[in-house]
């Protein structure tokens, strides 16, 4: 006990706040401490706790340690009160009983001093980026009209989207907030809630929009498509130019938003994790100079992360020298991988680590491997689990239950056996529910993927990091960064430890790390994407030639520039094919009576007209046949059965086992329901409307975005959309919509009155899960 008051008397007093390594150290010996409650029972260690935080501006020590005070009762008042004046100096300017920390306070008065108010801020996982961006726009709430919001997953903008409308309530302030581009009121204050894919939707359909500001998160996801290659491969450009614009890299979206709205709005904010000017390539640097962005990098970590060897025959942790601690003997585990896992996993349990992630390269390996364990392990949980959730797992055993089908399907026995399964084929609501359980220790082990490691917060304090790979690519030092900086919240706990399973992950994080770029101001060889998108003045002498070359390849296309930017993510190339398809007059002709009427979501699915659609975009080339077949079958199962009629298909011709029908299943409303058709229905809709503009025929009434809507959402009434943001269950709203189809033409308000009348008969529609569920979201609503 006195040799830990000591270190942390001399480290206090040694504290220099320029050097790395000696905030480190008293970082590592505040957090290590303060996990250890019989430690802080002695008085002057908890004095001294106090203390170390006060000095390091680091206010979210004592908070965790609960010291709303100085804990020390013979405090003059003098101090007391520097101490208070030192809170009040940090204290949000949003949430006055929140504290700023020293960093994120300074990055608010830098941001407040820029002109241009530009900004690029990198820093740990969970360091509140987010955060500090709503306490720059209620600084600024008098200077900004139209603010947009960027998030790189759908997950991530309603989270934030449901923040933000508590913000402006709470603040009182006037703004609507705004998640699709079908809601925008132009003349109105409003703050949009957008991905990268609706935020250029905003840009195409609102070109006189001026946003006043735009934050931009998970910047590095601009350079995803390049990570892992050698842009300047010649190979692996043919490859990318004759790749599908319905499978093309999200990067391109990222970086296409980035790159139109850097140049059209005045202020913004970009934020990423772990990013280093020393890694930006010469593409990064080009776009940071040119557009005058201030840079603060953030490389302090407030939680101490402890590394584990667990990769051999043994346990070992790495922990600080400090500590003289006996408890770094190894401890023998088995080498077989899924024996393995259940050794950590009570080697955690055995020491009271807490919760734990297990990272898993591809959904298929957290199925195989949360199977294993739970086969391994056999616990009956089920009978202490809280009522809500047994409600939870016999709604989704009867929900996706396909003659008993869903006896065999892995997540229902995992949850049951007291472990956890997360991953991007989920449908939302169950991914939501379950992390929502974890985080409230029903469970404490939780399998996942990529997905819940990018943005996704949970209060783990373990990472088991199993695979040195993300699907088919190799993690980087970047990714392995990002996936430890999960394991260890902070303002959640003080340690967070990360178990290496693999040893090519020590190689990989200790390798050079990939260097950031944006390579549209870079000399790398730009795909013709960028290049349609991209002005020359920005462009480096290589692809400004490759520009012009581009430019006079396109010149005699028939698509003009503001047809191609409504789906300016699509190649021209593509769009020029289906444009010269629907030129034709027999093809053309096909669509006539869409011209006539408006369109009906029941009408347009009802009459099959996406078969019409599939067949076009296959005679203009960009389809293979048996593509649109399989397309057209998925979507007929959809519309007949909702995701019921996709894994009666999928069961029907499995070759594998249940959980991989299951897994082809929830793929097929994801990417083909959800992603592909959404985005033909999109392009098609612009181009004929450009045709029969040219035709002579009015096309004002003409719209296919409520069916574009009820694909990329499965419902067609706005209530059904505003409880599918809230996480409810898809296929109980179609069962709502079908059985009280008066909902369909009610606005939101009129809907929850039809709703708060009608709620007995609800209870023959929706099981206990589904009800319970539903009375949350019109609260909420």
């Amino acid at each position: 006990m006195q040799d830990y008051a000591e270190q942390l008397i001399l480290a206090i007093n040694n504290l220099d706040n320029k050097n790395e390594e000696s905030v480190n150290h008293l970082r590592d010996l505040v957090c290590w401490i303060s996990d250890n409650d019989e430690l802080k029972k002695d008085k002057m260690i908890s004095e001294l706790l106090y203390i170390a935080s006060q000095k390091m501006r680091v206010f979210g020590y004592n908070i965790l340690n609960k010291f709303t005070s100085d804990p020390n009762v013979l405090t003059s008042d003098i101090t007391k009160i520097n101490n208070e004046s030192i809170k009040n100096l940090y204290r949000s300017k949003v949430y006055p009983n929140n504290i700023l920390d020293k960093s994120q306070k300074n990055i608010i008065d830098c941001y407040q001093n820029l002109n241009p108010k530009r900004l690029l801020v990198s820093a740990p996982t969970s360091y509140g980026k987010t955060f500090l961006m709503r306490e720059l726009l209620f600084l600024n709430k008098h200077r900004y009209k139209n603010i947009l919001l960027v998030f790189p997953t759908v997950a991530l903008l309603l989270e934030n989207a449901k923040s933000m409308e508590k913000f402006v309530k709470d603040l009182n302030l006037e703004y609507n907030v705004v998640k699709t581009v079908d809601s925008v009121k132009e003349e109105e204050k409003n703050i949009f809630v957008f991905t990268p894919e609706r935020a250029l939707q905003l840009i195409a359909n609102y070109p006189n929009l001026k946003i006043d500001f735009f934050f931009f998160d998970e910047v590095y996801k601009i350079d995803e498509d390049y990570f892992n290659d050698d842009a300047n491969d010649t190979n692996k450009q043919v490859k990318v130019q004759n790749q599908s614009f319905l499978d093309a890299d999200r990067g391109k979206i990222f970086r296409i938003a980035l790159y139109l709205l850097s140049k059209s709005v005045t202020d913004y904010y970009l934020a990423g994790p772990n990013l280093s000017q020393e890694q930006f390539g010469q593409g990064m640097k080009n776009f940071i100079a040119k557009n005058n962005i201030h840079i603060e990098e953030i490389k302090f970590e407030p939680t101490l992360r402890i590394g584990v060897n667990a990769y051999g025959k043994v346990i070992k942790e790495n922990l600080p020298k400090f500590t003289n601690n006996t408890s770094t003997k190894l401890i023998s585990i088995n080498t077989k991988v899924n024996e393995k896992i259940k050794d950590v996993i009570t080697y955690i349990n055995h020491k009271n680590y807490g919760k734990t992630l297990l990272y898993c390269s591809t959904p298929s390996k957290a199925i195989e491997y949360s199977n294993k364990l739970s086969d391994n392990f056999n616990n009956d949980n089920y009978s202490i689990y809280p009522t809500e959730f047994k409600k939870f797992i016999e709604h989704i055993k009867f929900e996706y239950d396909i003659d008993n089908s869903s006896d065999e399907w892995s997540l229902i026995k995992v949850l049951k056996n007291g472990f956890g399964l997360h991953h991007g084929k989920l449908p939302k609501y169950i991914q939501q529910e379950i992390l929502e359980q974890f985080n409230n220790g029903v469970f404490n082990v939780l399998f996942c993927t990529s997905t819940i490691v990018e943005g996704v917060n949970t209060d783990a304090q373990n990472m088991i990091i199993m695979n040195s790979s993300k699907g088919s690519k190799e993690l980087t030092p970047f990714d392995i960064k990002n996936i430890k900086g999960r394991a260890g919240r902070y303002y959640h706990c003080f340690i967070g430890r990360v178990f290496y399973m693999n040893k090519k992950l020590i190689d990989i994080e200790n390798s050079e790390g990939l260097k950031l770029d944006f390579v549209t101001y870079s000399n790398k060889i730009l795909n013709n994407i960028d290049l349609d998108n991209a002005e020359k003045e920005d462009l480096t002498q290589f692809n400004k030639k490759k520009k012009f070359e581009r430019e006079e390849m396109t010149a005699n296309y028939l698509i003009p520039y503001d047809v191609f930017i409504k789906n300016r993510t699509v190649p021209k190339d593509d769009q020029e094919k289906v444009l010269r398809c629907l030129m034709n007059y027999e093809e053309f002709i096909k669509y006539e009576v869409l011209l006539k009427y408006e369109v009906i979501v029941e009408n347009f699915l009802k009459y099959r007209w996406l078969r019409k659609i599939l067949d076009t975009f296959c005679n203009a080339g960009l389809i293979e046949k048996y593509i649109a077949d399989v397309y057209f079958a998925v979507a007929n199962c959809y519309y007949e059965d909702g995701f019921k009629g996709i894994l009666k298909y999928e069961l029907k011709n499995r070759r594998g086992s249940v959980d991989d029908a299951y897994s082809r299943a929830f793929k097929s409303l994801k990417d083909i329901i959800e992603h592909k058709i959404p985005k033909i229905l999109t392009l098609f809709e612009c181009l004929f409307i450009f045709v029969a503009k040219k035709r002579g025929y009015s096309a004002e009434s003409f719209s296919l975005s409520k069916v574009c809507r009820y694909y990329e959402t499965g419902v067609k009434s706005q209530i059904g959309e505003a409880l599918i943001e809230y996480g409810f269950p898809n296929d109980a709203i179609r069962r709502l919509e079908q059985n009280h189809n008066m909902l369909l033409s009610l606005d939101i308000e009129q809907a929850k009155e039809y709703c708060f009348v009608k709620f007995d008969e609800f209870k023959l529609i929706f099981d206990q899960y589904e009800l319970q569920l539903f009375e949350k979201a019109m609260d909420s609503l």
